[in-house]
């Protein structure tokens, strides 16, 4: 007899709330999950995964102030992402950032199950880096056009043209704008990385 399956705790990430309750009835349905959290937004999403650490996050592509792509870019490997969107034409890029899985709405029960079963399979292997996300995060061929770092629980999106200058700091890069200093955790080298 094999053994019950984890429960695994998720964090729902939906600009819409009447989306938000037809993830967590589909949830429901599906069994296995707790919903810690619902976010209305990326940067609330930030914060609640930082709070909160769940094993799974559920989350939409475009969304006001920051999307999807650029919540993963903050989050990091931390926790598994399942992209759940009504756009298709992110579902190469959501892989591109190491994706469990990509849900496009509207999903049977059936379908939400497979992810939930290719998330609990991946939670075994081993994380891409953190270096690797955030130099995908970006569509191929398009120029850096805002810097997204975070700051405790606090998100701030620094437009390019708005940026002074960038300086190495150990682990980390300033990026002075509008007299202050940013700090974001990453090295020259992956910024490099992200600018080609």
């Amino acid at each position: 007899m094999n053994a019950p399956a984890e429960v695994l705790r998720v964090v729902i990430v939906d600009d819409e709330e009447p989306a938000r309750l037809a993830l967590r009835h589909a949830l429901a349905v599906v069994g296995g999950v707790e919903v810690l959290a619902e976010c209305a937004n990326g940067i609330e999403a930030v914060r609640v995964v930082g709070e909160c650490k769940p094993d799974l996050l559920l989350l939409d592509v475009q969304m006001p102030k920051i999307d999807g792509f650029e919540v993963l870019e903050l989050v990091g490997n931390d926790v598994p992402v399942v992209f759940v969107t009504a756009y298709d034409e992110f579902a190469l890029r959501a892989f591109e950032v190491h994706a469990v899985d990509y849900l496009l709405k509207p999903f049977t029960d059936e379908r939400l199950a497979a992810a939930i079963a290719r998330v609990r399979e991946r939670r075994q292997a081993p994380r891409p880096a953190v270096g690797a996300l955030r130099a995908s995060a970006r569509p191929p061929d398009t120029p850096l056009e805002r810097v997204v770092i975070r700051d405790g629980a606090e998100v701030h999106v620094l437009p390019v043209g708005k940026i002074d200058y960038v300086e190495a700091q150990d682990d980390y890069i300033g990026f002075r704008s509008g007299g202050r200093l940013y700090l974001k955790e990453q090295t020259l080298g992956d910024l490099e990385l992200a600018l080609d």
